[in-house]
Parts: C-alpha cells; structure tokens; sequence
C-alpha cells in the first residue's frame, strides 16, 4: 500500500468532527476533492501522477483542524490562516516541495521560485515537526531533523536546476486541477457531468449576391479540405479576407478535427465582448444553446435552464458566477480571459488551465496581440499542442508574425473583386478642427453612409460635433467607451436596422468597431494608428460587396489643438512610425495589395520592438508575474454607473444594502454584472471636476445627482445629469468630460 493510500485510510480518525466549511466534514470535502481532480485529470487526458495529485488533494485543507479556525467556522473569531500547515503535511507524506507549494498558494497566487525558495528556506528553520504535531499528533509522518536538512539542500542546490518548461507546465496543471476541485466541492458541486461534444448542423452563411455567394463556399471548401490534410496537433493559421465568413469557417474546422482527433473541447477567444456576444449567438446556431457557454464579464441571467440530471444547477451556476469556469463542451470568452487561463498567477484564473488540454483553441484577431510578444506566446502554444495534443488555430485578416505550422486557407485568397480603396494622406499637419473639410474634399461625405474611427475619446466626441455642423442626410450616431454597454447594444442594433433598410448612416467612434463587429459602410476614415488596425476599420467599408460599388478608405495623422498626433499614449511609437512609413510609400492602394503591405509592416515592427521573453520566463521559474494582454498608457479610473433606466438603481441599492456572505456571493456577482451594463470608467482627476458640474443638481429623493457608492470605489451619475446637448452624460454621446485640461488623458 502506498503511502497516500495508507494516510487516505487513517483521514478518518484523524481529522474526527472537524469541518471543511459550515456544515461540511472535512474528511468529506478532501475526498471529494480528491476525487474531482482524478475525474477531471482522467477527462482531459493529462498525463501526470495520480499518487501525487491525490496527496495534494487529500492534505490541502487539513490547516482547517486548528481550534481558532473551526471556531471562525461558527463566527467566533478570526481564524487562522490553514495553507501553509497544510502544506507541511502534503511535504511529509510525497517529499516534493513543488506539492507542498502548491497547498500552500492555492488561496492566493503562484510565486516566482526565488520568492517560493526564500519562503521555504525561512520557514524551514523553524521546528515544522512540532508545528504539525499541534494540529494532528497521530500523524504518522511527522517530519524529522533529516527531512529538514534533505529539504534545505534541495532548496539550496537542486531546485533550480529542476526549473524548466515541463516544470512549469506540471506546476500549472497540478494546481489548475486543484482550484477547480477544491472550488467545485466547496460551491456544492454533485457530479462533474460533462457533456460530451456536440454534432454541427450545417452551417449557412448570410446571403449576398450569386458571385459572392458561389466564391464564399469554394474558399471555406478549400480551407475544409486543406484542414482535414492535419495529421497532428499543433498551431495553424486560417487567413481571410473580412466578410469570408471565417467564423463559420473556423468553427467547422474545430469541429472536424475534435471528432476526428478526439479532442474534448472547443475553446474560442475573441478580442472584444460585443464581438463574443455576436459569435456565440452563430455557435449556438450551429451547435444548439445548452452545449455552448459564453464567457465574460457582462453575462447575467445567460445559464442555460436545462436542468442536470443530478440536480445540482444552482451549484453550478454559483460556480459560473464565482469562478467563470469552463464546463461546456464549447465555451466563447474574451482574448483576456483566454490569456489569464495561460499566464496568470491568480489561483481562481489558473483554474481553467486544464481545460487547454486535448482541446482545440480558436485565437480569433490575434493581431491585437501585442508584437512584443509575438514569439513568446507563439512557443507556448507550439509546445502545448505537442505536449497536450491540443489543436490551435488562428484566424484573421491581418495575420501576425505568429510561430505556426500551416496555413489553411489557400494562397491569395482575395475577393474576387476589389470593395474598397485606400488613401493615405501624408500631410503632417492636419488638425481635428479642420476634419469636416478634409472628409468633404476627399470623400463622398453627403452622398453615402460612413465611418470615422478616432483614437481618443475626446476626438470622437469633437469629430461628431464637427460632422453635426454639416447637416448630413441621415442619422449621426456615436459609439466610445464612455457610452454604457446597454446604450452601446441600442446603438448597434438601431444601426443594423438602418442597413437592413437602405437607409443613410454615420457612425463615428473610437477603436470598439475596430474588428469583427458586423457593421457596413460606404466609406471610412481613420486616425492613423497601426497598419492593423487600420486594415481592420477597412473591414467595415462595403463589407458586404455591393455589385459595382468601390468603398473609400481615407487615413491621415491628425493632430490636437496644442499640436500633438491623436495616437500619442494610445499606441507604441513603433508602431505608428512603421505605418506611416509604409503608407506613405503605398499612398493609394487596393484590397488585394494589403497582404503583402501589411506583410512588410509586421516584419518592420518585428525588427524594432524588444520582444518580451515569456517562454523562457515560464521555463525560469518567472511565474508571479505575467505580462498583461493590452498594453494600456491609460490614467488610473474610476468605475461609473449612469441611471439609464429605472433598473439601475434598485440594483445599486440592494448591493450595497446586502449582508454578502459566501452562500450568496454568486448572487453578488449576479447584480454587479448586470449592474455593469449600465457602467463606464472615467479618469480618476475627473471627479472633482464632476462634482461641481453636478453640485446644484439633486435626484428626486433629494441626494446628490453624483455621489460616491461602495465606499468610495465607484460613483453614481443620476438622472437630472443625463440631457443632450448639456448633460454629464448625453443619451447620444455617453459621458462629455466637464471642461478642463485632458487633452493627454483623452
């Protein structure tokens, strides 16, 4: 008998009455737990010690037998902090350092291993033999003066030559499977029930013209069959041209290759919410609602209703509400989250870690991926398809200077007549104010629908006043993110309804349109940011290829009162110095020129930018720290809420005026999700100027018309400060800053 099985035999008189959580044995809890992990293990196919996980699993709460904390479990006291004697214990019965570290973080976060090195090095000079003796005395592996030299040599000769890639990867799983056990049993979580992958109904793409139609199905039939020519895991590239229907595409492919490669999972990340909302309503489409789960901050009241056969459905939907977790067959997140699930050290953002693999990733818009970490993150994929079987696939229009196998569409692939044109101005000394002259002079401004894409959220707003000047013939809509997620949602559906009619429209807007939202234009205009994104914009103007129609795409670097470029603190200067040096060798170009542009743009911005070493930070132990996905040049902010409707505050009220506990936290973030709807996020230095714009202005109940929520962590913007023309936060326009200096910060 091993020695996990034998100590798994003695629990019981061990740990006697003492409790998990209220009302829970923690015998009880640790082998469910334990038992969680080996499904979930057994599931995905992970290849690792069942003898060490199941030791990690049986000790990582048993800290929870000291006196204080039972006691903190009636609400007496404040209780004891239970990892790290846990983890003592987890040391005792498997000698590996590396279990014991993850007992001891799983509330908290993985560490660098010099950070874990220091910890354990101070921590072992003390007597952990009495330490544990206090809480179990029968305990038969009580560590002795041996084990403590053993350890110390460890720690000071041996650890870090054991630091490598496969570390990491071993490290990261182990402790993914233990969140999400240890989660899953504590929410109330019966049965891991997982569905299996679900058939795809044929999918159908929109209608357009014949031509169009007939040139749609041959690409996705040729990208079809060059995808079932994969023999192997690894990372393939799925290039487009916009409107080819890549989704449908790609998610065809995701499934052929999981049925085909028995793969358990279908996991699709996407840059924006707006844009996981609209694909996952195409995957329900294709593969019905209840096996399809869609991921991300805003969703509220979205759990599937179908009821488990095991009758735990509120624990779960605790569990999606608390942790996010992936349980469905084929999930829908944001880019984000995707890559916290990879990097992030947090304890509750590992959890899905597992899910990767025998999985197959769709990467859609890898693009808005920083440069700098291009080859980082192209390695960690290439290694975790080789070592995992795991399946990834990116798709774009633009693709990056990502590390990938093959590419699956066929070469050249263009529409088979040019929508759009491009313009680039090379004027440097073109200003905002003078924007409504520049679009009248170089682009069909009154006799066809358009777009302007601006960097700032100040720009927009001035842009749109500068075009209300003109009196154009249709309706002028604005779309920043300082315009609520809700408000957002109405824009976008009133300007879908407007193109379904043939009616007349302009939108101007910061970058949320920038990739896959499914908007169509007649011409666009964009600030000069990077070539990528420009080429995304473009994606908007005559989308859907009007027979004998050509768009216009207008670019130019346009500069602020006091004479600074829009882009500045918004992009990295690379990257706008490689566009405009490419642009202003192509100052007009087509569609079908774009790849090989935007080909030499990647490869300058390659050459130029410091690429940040993720691949060999993992392998050196540098996991408390990960680089976050966007790099952001933004003030620090402040969370919102506009009372857009009646909803908003009955919502507010019964947050703050609740005893949250963690039975109903996931109620908690229940509200705040839907709370968030009506939520945008201003700059700090604002508020005071706030305050006084709103001081003469009182709600109906007498209180301030802006005032402090939550303790002061967020703010409320009341009704009587929503008006057009004049109000804090216009129904048109979202929040107009009240006058001051923030043309830095905007």
């Amino acid at each position: 008998m091993s020695r996990v099985a034998e100590m798994n035999t003695l629990l019981g008189s061990l740990l006697g009455n003492s409790r998990s959580h209220l009302g829970k044995p923690l015998l009880e809890h640790l082998r469910n737990a334990a038992e969680f992990a080996r499904k979930l293990a057994e599931k995905h196919g992970l290849k690792i010690d069942q003898d060490i996980l199941a030791a990690i699993m049986l000790t990582h709460d048993i800290g929870k037998v000291h006196p204080h904390f039972q006691k903190h479990l009636d609400g007496k006291g404040s209780g004891v902090n239970h990892s790290k004697p846990s983890a003592l214990f987890t040391y005792s019965l498997t000698r590996d350092i590396w279990a014991a570290e993850l007992v001891c973080r799983h509330h908290t976060y993985l560490r660098n291993a010099a950070d874990m090195i220091a910890d354990w090095q101070k921590d072992n000079s003390s007597n952990p033999a009495e330490e544990m003796s206090g809480l179990l005395p029968d305990w038969p592996w009580l560590l002795d003066e041996k084990d403590h030299l053993d350890l110390e040599d460890y720690l000071y000769w041996q650890l870090a030559d054991d630091l490598n890639i496969e570390r990491w990867l071993l490290v990261r799983t182990m402790f993914s499977l233990l969140i999400a056990a240890d989660r899953m049993d504590a929410i109330g979580i019966g049965s891991l029930h997982e569905k299996e992958l679900p058939e795809l109904s044929s999918p159908v793409l929109p209608r357009r013209t014949p031509e169009i139609d007939a040139w749609r199905e041959k690409v996705k039939e040729a990208c079809l069959q060059r995808a079932r020519t994969i023999s192997h895991p690894g990372v393939y590239t799925l290039t487009l041209p916009t409107g080819t229907g890549k989704t449908l595409t790609g998610l065809t492919i995701a499934h052929e290759w999981a049925k085909r490669f028995a793969c358990h999972s279908i996991i699709y990340g996407l840059p924006f919410i707006s844009i996981v909302e609209q694909t996952a309503l195409v995957a329900k489409s294709v593969f019905g609602n209840t096996a399809v789960q869609e991921d991300h901050s805003l969703v509220h009241g979205k759990e599937n209703k179908e009821k488990d056969e095991i009758g735990d459905s509120s624990a779960w939907k605790k569990m999606h509400a608390l942790f996010r977790y992936w349980r469905e067959p084929i999930v829908l997140t944001t880019l984000v989250h995707l890559w916290d699930a990879l990097f992030s050290p947090k304890a509750n953002q590992t959890m899905n870690f597992h899910r990767f693999s025998k999985a197959v990733v769709i990467i859609d818009e890898p693009q808005t991926i920083s440069p700098r970490y291009w080859h980082g993150f192209g390695d960690t994929l290439a290694y975790l398809s080789e070592k995992w079987g795991t399946f990834f696939l990116l798709m774009t229009a633009t693709q990056p200077h990502i590390r990938a196998s093959v590419e699956l569409a066929p070469p050249n692939t263009f529409f088979p007549y040019s929508r759009h044109c491009y313009k680039f101005l090379p004027d440097k000394h073109l200003k905002l104010t003078n924007l409504s002259e520049i679009l009248e002079r170089h682009l069909p401004v009154r006799e066809n629908s358009g777009l302007i894409v601006m960097n700032r959220k100040k720009a927009a707003l001035e842009a749109y006043w500068a075009l209300e000047k003109i009196n154009l013939d249709g309706p002028l809509l604005f779309l920043s993110g300082w315009v609520t997620p809700w408000r957002r949602r109405t824009i976008l559906r009133y300007i879908k309804w407007l193109e379904k009619k043939g009616r007349r429209r302009y939108l101007v807007s910061t970058q949320v349109v920038e990739a896959g939202v499914d908007l169509d234009f007649d011409w666009a205009f964009r600030d000069l940011g990077p070539l990528d994104s420009v080429i995304q914009i473009a994606g908007r103007c005559n989308r859907h290829s009007r027979p004998g129609f050509l768009g216009q795409v207008l670019i130019a670097e346009l500069l602020s009162e006091n004479g600074q470029p829009l882009w500045k603190n918004v992009y990295n200067e690379i990257l706008i110095d490689n566009a405009r040096e490419v642009l202003g060798k192509n100052l007009s170009f087509t569609e079908r020129e774009v790849p090989f542009i935007v080909d030499e743009y990647y490869k300058n911005v390659a050459n130029g930018l410091k690429n940040e070493p993720i691949y060999e930070n993992l392998a050196n132990g540098q996991w408390g720290e990960f680089p976050k996905l966007f790099e952001e040049n933004r003030p620090d902010e402040v969370m919102i809420f506009v009372e857009e409707n009646n909803n908003v505050l009955p919502i507010l009220e019964r947050l703050q005026e609740t005893d949250w506990t963690l039975e109903n936290r996931d109620e908690q973030k229940r509200l705040l999700q839907r709370a968030r709807q009506y939520a945008i996020e201003i700059p700090i230095d604002m508020i005071s100027a706030c305050r006084q714009y709103c001081a003469s202005l009182y709600s109906p109940d007498g209180m301030p018309v802006f005032r402090p929520i939550f303790d002061g962590r967020a703010w409320f913007l009341g009704k009587a400060a929503i008006k057009k023309k004049d109000g804090l936060y216009d129904p048109r326009l979202g929040f107009v800053p009240p006058k001051g200096d923030w043309e830095n910060i905007l």
